[in-house]
């Protein structure tokens, strides 16, 4: 039983979020330069880029019904933005 609980506590400090010092997570720090470079090319102002990816991003996870893999995650969102251009 201890090996187990050993395994599991490893398991979950490999699998868990890492932080850098600013408390960041890597797809905070990614989503955040992803919107200072859009904003500098659109001029649009970056804390708007950033609020509305954060709602789409929680928007997307209130309705996804998926086993939250990786491949899952981004199967899914190929598939929404699929149909969404389909449809505009």
């Amino acid at each position: 039983m201890k090996a187990l609980a050993k395994r599991l506590s490893r398991l979950d400090e490999s699998h868990a979020a890492h932080r850098n010092k600013q408390g960041l997570t890597p797809a905070e720090v990614l989503r955040q330069r992803l919107c200072r470079r859009e904003a500098e090319e659109t001029g649009r102002p970056y804390e708007e880029l950033l609020r509305e990816s954060i709602a789409e991003s929680k928007a997307f996870f209130e309705s996804y019904t998926g086993d939250r893999s990786i491949a899952g995650i981004l199967r899914s969102r190929f598939e929404r933005r699929a149909t969404t251009t389909l449809e505009n």
